[in-house]
């Protein structure tokens, strides 16, 4: 995702912070001067987003779900999931675990201020809003805000989601997507006017355009991604590229790739088929190295898909393995290779599927 940045990684999934929360601690490290009161419950924050988003990860680890990496928001996370579950069952779950984690969170911390009681400086919020002067409160308040937010039925937040679900039950996952994709955007658009007029809360016209481009772009994904798994890859014009052996040099194995046009090749070892040799890793290799090595030396990708298979299920193995070719095989001899599914063929897939919305 544009503008984020990776600052850890749990369960080896990448955890990103986009430039907006950045932005947002440092106008609030200046805005809090001297106490850093508010600077202190923004980082907070940003904890309690990371565990409403790890919540996120649980459920779809349980259901096997893949999550490429979550990228972390003023107002909430994002888990980019490698498939969208199309079970309402699993996708209303998957969506109500981060809210209600948030809500358990609060519960507990209301608890806690029972007991322990830590004292804060009181400070505004704007013009009509401050703090609690009570930490515990103040972050109890802030987890219920969190989990509350998320469930505004405003796609793509969790609430949207989970409205989308309860829609998929009842009519197509597409017709439901779109739906669920226009109550996101009047709710945008809502948000954007009420910021206009009440200026008090001119950050819900971030929020509101934040939710309204979100809203569209997912639902044009989703979308897409639906009609893709219709495509088949018999569908699709396959290509025919130079195909190398283990005993090709890696400077052989890279012309190969530019007269092909593609940056990824086949490893063939007569004709029975052994991988994928990727240019990343040819290029970890030193340039007086290349003439030396083989390509049988290097780690290669076994990947492939057969004909009767979706094109969907082709792209998602693309972005794994981050290959720009995919190998067609028989399905009586995995081993024979037909021909070679490109990054060509993909976008003309995608383009075909758009036009059937």
């Amino acid at each position: 995702m544009k503008y984020a940045f990776k600052i850890a990684s749990v369960w080896g999934i990448p955890i990103e912070l986009h430039l907006t929360f950045i932005l947002l601690m440092a106008g609030v490290a200046v805005l809090s001067y001297p106490d850093f009161y508010l600077f202190t419950l923004i980082l907070f924050l940003f904890v309690f987003v990371l565990v409403h988003e790890m919540a996120h990860t649980f459920v779809a680890r349980h259901y096997h779900i893949r999550v490429r990496k979550i990228v972390l928001y003023p107002i909430g996370g994002v888990s980019e999931i490698e498939e969208i579950p199309q079970t309402p069952s699993i996708e209303w779950r998957l969506a109500i675990a981060g809210p209600l984690m948030s809500f358990a969170i609060g519960a507990v911390l209301l608890l806690a201020n029972v007991v322990i009681q830590v004292a804060a400086p009181r400070t505004p919020i704007g013009a009509s809003l401050a703090t609690a002067g009570n930490l515990m409160l103040d972050l109890a308040v802030l987890n219920l805000l969190l989990g509350g937010f998320n469930l505004i039925p405003a796609f793509p937040m969790d609430g949207g989601r989970v409205f989308r679900a309860f829609l998929a039950e009842r009519m197509k996952f597409t017709d439901a997507t779109k739906y669920a994709s226009y109550i996101g955007r009047l709710f945008g658009i809502g948000m954007v006017v009420f910021g206009i007029v009440f200026t008090t809360y001119f950050l819900l016209i971030i929020v509101g355009l934040f939710v309204y481009v979100g809203a569209t772009e997912e639902a044009e994904q989703t979308i897409v991604s639906t009609n893709l798994a219709g495509v088949r890859v018999s569908d699709v014009t396959c290509a025919e590229i130079g195909a190398v052996s283990p005993e090709t040099t890696l400077a052989e194995a890279m012309e190969t790739m530019f007269k092909s046009r593609y940056h990824d090749t086949i490893v063939e070892k007569d004709g029975v088929y052994q991988g994928v040799v990727v240019w990343e890793e040819l290029m970890k290799v030193k340039p007086e190295q290349q003439s030396q090595l083989r390509v049988g030396q290097m780690p290669l990708r076994k990947v492939s898909v057969f004909s009767d298979e979706s094109v969907l299920e082709a792209q998602k193995i693309m972005s794994r393995e981050r290959v720009s070719v995919v190998p067609v095989v028989e399905k009586k001899n995995p081993d024979k290779v037909t021909c070679v599914l490109t990054t060509e063929g993909v976008a003309a897939s995608l383009k075909r599927a758009k036009n059937l919305r």
